[in-house]
C-alpha cells in the first residue's frame, strides 16, 4: 500500500484491526517508558488552587454550569500542579489560571466558532497579544473579552515579579501559539490537509506548549542567564519536549476529536493518507520513540555553566520533563479524552475508532 506525502521516520509494520459493531478497535502505543513511568510529584497545594482558580475563571467569564463542570472535570490544576510541585500558592495559582484559561480559548480555535473565522479568530488574538507590552505593563481591558481580561491578569502578575528574560520568553511563546491557531484557522476555512510534516511543524506553535516552559521559571523563580536559552542543547530539549506532549495528545485525544470533526491531528493525516487506523496509531508511536531517544542525546550534549547556572538549568530541563509527564498523567486522569473510560484505557490500552476504507480492506484480507 503506497501511503503518500508521509515522513518522519519509517512507517511501521501493519497489524490486521479486529472490527466490531462497525467499529475498529486499535491499541494505543505504550506511553509509560523511561522518564514517564514513574509517578509524578504533585503541588501541595493543589486542592486548595484548584478550588480558587476555578472559582476566579467562572466568575470573570460568567461561565454557564455546563462550563464550570467542564472545567472542573478537566482539572488542569493537576497538570499545572505536576509541572510546578515546588511553586508557592501564588504562583500555582497564577499558572493554574493560565491553565484553566488555555482550554477555552483554545476550544473555539478547535472546534468553536472561530475555527472557520479568521477575521474574528485573528481580531481576537490582536487583543490578547495588545495586552502585553516588553516593560510588564497591560492595557486597560475593562470592554475586552472575558478570556481576554483573563490572560491579561496571568501576564500582570507573572511580568510584576519576573525577570526580563521570563518575561520576553513567555510573550514570545504566546504570540508563536496565537500565530499558530490563526494559522490553523486560515488552514480549516480553506479546507486544506497539511501533509505530516507540515503539520508537526504547525503544532509545535498552535499547542501551547512552549508557554508552560517560561510558567516553569515563574512558577520555581529560576534566573537563568538569557545566553543559556540559545545554546543548541537547551533549544533542542525544548524542541523534544514540545514534540512529546503533543505527538502523545495526538494519540489520546483522536477519538475525542473524530467524533468533533476536527481534522489537525496527525492520526487522523495519516488515516486520511491511506493507513489502516493500528498502522496510523503506531506510525505516530514510532515517532515517540524516535523523541525519547533524541531526548538523552541533547542530555548528553548540555554544556556546564557552573555550579549556580547548572542547577538552576537541571531544575528548568526538570521543569520540561514534568510538562510531558503531567500531559500524560493529566490525560488518563481527566474526564476530557475518555470520559469514565478512563481506568479502563489505562489499563487495557484498547479504544475504538470509525472505520475507513483502508480499515474495510484489511479487515477482508
Amino acid at each position: 500500500m503506497e501511503i503518500p506525502r508521509l515522513s518522519d521516520g519509517l512507517i511501521l509494520p501493519m497489524e490486521k484491526a479486529a472490527c466490531r459493531n462497525a467499529l475498529v478497535s486499535v491499541r494505543l502505543p505504550n506511553m509509560f517508558v523511561l522518564f514517564l513511568s514513574e509517578k509524578p510529584a504533585t503541588n501541595t497545594y493543589y486542592e486548595t488552587v484548584k478550588q480558587e482558580s476555578e472559582l476566579w475563571i467562572a466568575r470573570i467569564c460568567a461561565f454557564s454550569d455546563r462550563t464550570r463542570r467542564t472545567i472542573t472535570n478537566c482539572d488542569f490544576s493537576y497538570f499545572c500542579s505536576i509541572v510546578v510541585p515546588d511553586a508557592s500558592p501564588l504562583e500555582l495559582q497564577t499558572i493554574c489560571d493560565w491553565g484553566n484559561w488555555v482550554f477555552p480559548f483554545d476550544d473555539m480555535f478547535d472546534n468553536g466558532g472561530l475555527k472557520d473565522d479568521p477575521i474574528q479568530a485573528q481580531q481576537l488574538v490582536n487583543s490578547l497579544l495588545n495586552g502585553m507590552q516588553d516593560n510588564g505593563t497591560v492595557s486597560d481591558d475593562n470592554e475586552e473579552h472575558p478570556l481576554v481580561q483573563v490572560h491579561n491578569s496571568v501576564w500582570r502578575r507573572l511580568a510584576k515579579v519576573s525577570p526580563v528574560g521570563v518575561r520576553r520568553r513567555f510573550a514570545k511563546a504566546m504570540r508563536d501559539y496565537c500565530n499558530g491557531a490563526i494559522e490553523q484557522v486560515h488552514s480549516c476555512s480553506r479546507g486544506e490537509y497539511p501533509t505530516l510534516d507540515e503539520m508537526l511543524a504547525l503544532r509545535r506553535q498552535s499547542a501551547g506548549v512552549s508557554p508552560l516552559f517560561a510558567l516553569v521559571e515563574y512558577g520555581h523563580k529560576l534566573h537563568i542567564p538569557d545566553s543559556v536559552f540559545e545554546t543548541r542543547s537547551i533549544k533542542e530539549i525544548e524542541r523534544i519536549g514540545i514534540d512529546l506532549v503533543l505527538l502523545q495528545n495526538d494519540i489520546l485525544s483522536y477519538c475525542k476529536e473524530e467524533k468533533e470533526g476536527v481534522t489537525h491531528n496527525m492520526v487522523a493525516i495519516c488515516r486520511r493518507a491511506g493507513m489502516p487506523a493500528q498502522m496510523a496509531f503506531d506510525h505516530i508511536g514510532g515517532m515517540l520513540l524516535s523523541r525519547y531517544h533524541d531526548w538523552y542525546l541533547a542530555l548528553a550534549d548540555l554544556p556546564s555553566w557552573g555550579e549556580c547556572i547548572d542547577s538552576e538549568v537541571q531544575q528548568y530541563i526538570r521543569g520540561v520533563q514534568n510538562v510531558v509527564k503531567a500531559n500524560l498523567h493529566w490525560s488518563f486522569r481527566s474526564g476530557r479524552y475518555f470520559g469514565k473510560a478512563n481506568e479502563e484505557v489505562r489499563k487495557t490500552g484498547i479504544v475504538t475508532v470509525q472505520p475507513q476504507s483502508a480499515d474495510v480492506e484489511l479487515s477482508i484480507l
